[in-house]
């Protein structure tokens, strides 16, 4: 039995982003513009961090025909590389529905101010939940990867993501993570994601060990994570002696040369 369904728009986002190619995989600082007429389903909203954003792709009738997409930075552009679209994040898909979580970063009226979304300026939005972390929080969920990291830069930047959303605040240690992480992914895996990560770390770096669990999801109850000497880390067979101190910004460990931050071995 077929149905057909109204949806309307609640709002719209408001983006720099005017090209779906120029979009970066986490998605850009945007906003949500809610319309007049919802303006009570706002109340109380300033009591969640997080939001899950509903929008509307707006792709072509003849996308919602294809079921089958090779995913964006998949290196096999074989029909081998190709995932039904139920198993991927792709606008193209039967109802063109995108689903993003999001921080907010401020409320200002009817206007939701928000760290990251991977929708482009003008998207419709269909609905705004709250994120609760007693339900959405799946920390030992795994995945296939789908893509890959097209650049150093690229991965950087989508492994501090992890880190941060995993500890809360920006912080150096969890930057030393990322360069670590980043650091054994390009010289062992050539940027892909290995899928496990034996680590061990020193207990006395707590930040840093935030950082590691977020971007590897190893844990010590589930014996990925061990603990081990002060200034070291060891990554699989890489051993990493640490240089920069715990209290460097999370800026400067970012942007420094390797060498800086760490020995490899």
């Amino acid at each position: 039995m077929s149905a057909e369904f109204a949806v309307r728009p609640v709002g719209y986002v408001r983006s720099e982003v005017l090209d779906r190619k120029a979009m970066p995989t986490w998605g850009a600082s945007a906003a949500v513009e809610i319309l007049p007429e919802y303006a009570d389903a706002l109340l109380k909203i300033e009591k969640h961090s997080h939001l899950w954003i509903f929008g509307w792709l707006g792709q072509g009738r003849e996308e919602r025909h294809v079921l089958q997409v090779i995913p964006r930075g998949c290196l096999d552009r074989s029909p081998s590389g190709l995932h039904g679209v139920f198993a991927v994040r792709s606008p193209a898909r039967p109802n063109p529905i995108g689903l993003t979580a999001a921080r907010v970063i401020a409320i200002d009226g009817l206007t939701l101010r928000l760290d990251r979304l991977d929708f482009m300026d003008g998207t419709p939005v269909l609905d705004i939940k709250p994120y609760l972390a007693t339900r959405d929080l799946i920390f030992s969920a795994n995945y296939g990867q789908l893509g890959q990291a097209r650049t150093r830069a690229d991965l950087r930047d989508s492994l501090m993501t992890q880190a941060v959303q995993f500890h809360g605040q920006r912080k150096g240690d969890l930057a030393l993570a990322v360069r670590i992480i980043e650091h054994y992914r390009a010289t062992r895996f050539e940027l892909s994601d290995p899928g496990q990560y034996p680590v061990t770390a020193p207990i006395d770096r707590p930040v840093l060990l935030d950082g590691l669990m977020g971007i590897t999801r190893s844990t010590p109850g589930r014996g990925s994570l061990q603990f081990g000497p002060s200034g070291s880390v060891q990554v699989g067979g890489v051993s990493y002696r640490l240089i920069v101190p715990e209290t460097a910004d999370a800026d400067t460990v970012l942007n420094a040369p390797e060498e800086t931050l760490f020995a490899a071995s």
